[in-house]
């Protein structure tokens, strides 16, 4: 049996070292490709003549982002660029989407090109056709004019229609463009790339400047990835913080004698309100605060002169309610700059789900106000929020206190010094990605910490039932919680394919080192791959197997039937994870739409990334996987996840062999083997730490001498010899 499972390994690793090795023609394809190269990689004469009809020159590529300068009998027609270059522009599969685009001196689009993408069109019935045409649309766009991506209804009980991909309250100048059909993310992804890329181009020529004066002043691009608390310290982001003393002793001073709506609370320095603000039409500001590609969409969904205020608030009322249907609601909160007064309705506001800054402080209220051209609001310039909070005087009517938080953007988001996009040319700032991640990385850090210790006093805390039962689902809930849903730190086959590329191809520190959480994780679970095995892994810091396990514990615990598989059908059904791995893996080297149409078989993404809030097939799909651990405990993880396979793979690396068996297992006794949920041990008593998640149930068996047959006859023996036993207790074993 073991030979057999020796030679299958084997196997494995001569397809994958064939595969490696013939198959270096392909090698290109999973590349990323060298930010500053894709222009004069794919720019031909034909897609010149698309993009510019008529030119008949082009510069060099130059300057910082790229471009090259086109023209037509010496006369200078705009820019082409590539979005790569400039905005390192990836698709829904995260891969990487280069488009060629046209800006002419005047600020329109000239033609855009599509030249390379990895989408996973194919599962979706979609041909590269699809995508060029989608592409075609932006001819003739003024880049000053926001974008809105539109899907068509063509099966609405309403009638034919569209509606946005975006949702963009009060965007004053749009361009309707029509999505893909069942490729809406990927459009949009494209979309932002196109806009945002032709912006930035024109600003760094010279070009937006002449037709607008807010934006110019602003270093709209550069970026650096920074916590919550160092954009508060510096400025960035504004703090009102009020208590009910603050609020009740001005009150009073307009004759009020408690604050409207409000209980009989006393006059006290309990919190009233916190409120933030922050100016995030800046890159440096608006992505750390609400991520790329979400920032991405919003910029680009707005004209060139709009700007985007952060608005967020702790506290026990609403002072930026979306939720009233009347669409001119004025919030009590307004704009005041010099001598203008910018009132605010609830028809500028994005309300958002959450922040994505780190270190970012308990918020009960999130959202985007969108200030348009025509509020005359000059973002360079010093600026106050003023809240008004209602009181009640003693015959009932209302009276007002306004109280105001002074803002300034800091210099460091002005054009002086101009943006810093050297780092798409010198490589990722990864050091300073991990600088502002600290926080996360102690977290993630101490965690592995208390994992190690369960795992080497495995003996001692399988001696105690309840302590491990308590260490398990708690630790399971933390990664499912914490590591999954909150810090997105699920690990997938992509993630190793795309390693895997890089390794071969042209390995860049950086790129691995550009997510702290995901390299730490991949740390560990290489150094537990000589120790545990997959099992490090598979067994404890897996978000989505967390997911399956805890449901599994719920499922027993309201007495919903298991279903035990027979041995020899469960020894054929997990040989599935492994064929899936190496397909693959070979597939990616050949062609990388394959590979990553493979990998949608994965339910991360769905299932903990996005949290379930994504398209409606894919949570299906996820929440069927999550309804099958009702009745076989980790289904996915033991039949078809490739990322456990590939992990049980090279798990053969394992040098220790931590669980200890009896002499009677698989002779005398096969009791485990109803004790370990996952099927991992074999009829011999063996236990095939292919399939072991280390949960130690059959540890606490072992140990339990009123559970465990061997134990049981040692005690009963024992004892009829007169000698002292210390039981562990009944019914401690296992679940």
């Amino acid at each position: 049996m073991a030979g057999r499972s020796c030679y299958r390994i084997v196997v494995v690793l001569v397809f994958l070292l064939g595969g490696l090795l013939g198959c270096g023609r392909a090698w290109a394809l999973g590349d990323e490709p060298r930010a500053g190269e894709t222009l004069t990689q794919y720019l031909t004469p034909e897609i010149l003549q698309a993009i510019f009809p008529g030119a008949d020159g082009i510069r060099e590529v130059e300057g910082t982002p790229p471009s090259a300068a086109v023209y037509k009998s010496s006369q200078l027609l705009g820019y082409v660029f590539s979005t790569w270059d400039v905005t390192q522009s990836r698709g829904f599969s995260n891969r990487p989407i280069v488009l060629l685009v046209g800006v002419s001196h005047a600020g329109r689009i000239t033609g855009v090109k599509l030249v390379h993408h990895t989408e996973p069109i194919g599962i979706l019935g979609l041909h590269d056709e699809d995508f060029f045409r989608f592409a075609e649309q932006f001819k003739d766009y003024d880049i000053k004019n926001g974008v809105d991506v539109v899907k068509e209804l063509t099966s609405s009980p309403l009638g034919k229609g569209t509606f946005s991909q975006r949702a963009m309250p009060g965007a004053a100048t749009t361009v309707k463009v029509d999505a893909v059909a069942r490729a809406t993310t990927s459009s949009v992804l494209m979309s932002d790339a196109v806009v945002r890329g032709a912006r930035v181009i024109a600003r760094s020529r010279g070009i937006l400047p002449a037709a607008t004066v807010h934006p110019a002043r602003l270093d709209i691009d550069g970026f650096q990835p920074v916590d919550w608390p160092t954009l508060e310290a510096t400025g960035a982001i504004g703090h009102l913080h009020l208590t009910y003393h603050d609020v009740l002793e001005k009150l009073r001073q307009h004759g009020a004698i408690r604050i409207k709506g409000g209980d009989a609370i006393a006059d006290s320095t309990d919190v009233f309100l916190d409120l933030y603000i922050a100016l995030a039409t800046p890159a440096g500001i608006g992505i750390n605060l609400l991520d790329k590609i979400l920032y991405d969409q919003y910029s680009a969904g707005r004209g060139i002169d709009d700007q985007m205020l952060l608005i967020t608030a702790n506290s026990s009322r609403s002072v930026i309610d979306t939720s009233s249907d009347q669409q001119n609601t004025i919030l009590p909160i307004e704009l005041v700059q010099r001598d203008r007064t910018i009132r605010i309705s609830n028809r500028q506001i994005k309300a958002l789900p959450f922040i994505h800054a780190k270190g970012a402080p308990e918020l009960t209220e999130r959202a985007l106000v969108f200030l348009s051209n025509g509020d005359d609001f000059e973002p360079t310039q010093p600026f106050e929020v003023r809240l008004l909070v209602a009181g009640e005087v003693a015959d009932g009517r209302n009276t007002f206190a306004d109280f105001t938080l002074p803002y300034r953007l800091p210099d460091k988001y002005l054009l002086a010094p101009p943006p810093a996009s050297a780092e798409a040319s010198s490589g990722l700032a990864w050091r300073a990605i991990w600088q502002a991640r600290q926080g996360e990385i102690a977290v993630l850090s101490g965690a592995l910490l208390v994992l190690t210790g369960i795992l080497l006093m495995r003996n001692w805390i399988s001696r105690r039932p309840r302590l491990h039962r308590a260490l398990r689902v708690g630790f399971l809930t933390w990664t499912l919680g914490w590591l999954g849903w909150y810090a997105g730190a699920q690990l997938t086959v992509v993630q190793v394919i795309s390693w895997i590329h890089t390794v071969v191809t042209d390995f860049r520190w950086d790129y691995l080192l550009a997510d702290p959480l995901i390299t730490i994780l991949l740390g560990f679970t290489i150094v537990g791959l000589f120790l545990w095995g997959r099992a490090a892994y598979c067994g404890w810091l897996c978000p989505f197997g967390a997911l399956q396990e805890l449901v599994s514990e719920a499922a027993r615990r309201l007495r919903v039937p298991q279903v035990r598989i027979p041995v020899d059908l469960h020894g054929r059904l997990v040989v599935g994870k492994y064929i899936l791995f190496v397909a693959l893996v070979g597939a990616s080297f050949v062609s990388w739409d394959l590979a990553m149409a493979g990998t949608e078989i994965e339910p991360f993404k769905a299932a903990i990334v996005l949290r379930f809030m994504t398209e409606w097939p894919m949570v299906v799909y996820a929440l069927a996987l999550v309804a099958a651990s009702l009745f076989i405990e980790r289904f996915y993880c033991r039949f078809a996840c490739p990322l456990g396979g590939g992990l049980a793979i090279f798990g053969k690396l394992r040098m220790v062999n931590w669980l200890k068996r009896h002499p009677e297992c698989g002779s005398r006794c096969r009791f485990c083997e109803s004790v370990c949920p996952v099927g991992a041990i074999r009829r011999d008593g063996r236990i095939n730490m292919n399939e072991c998640f280390f949960c130690l149930d059959c540890q606490v068996t072992y140990y339990d001498d009123h559970t465990c047959p061997p134990m049981v006859w040692r005690r009963k023996r024992l004892e009829q010899q007169g000698v002292p036993v210390s039981a562990s207790g009944p019914g401690a074993g296992g679940r």
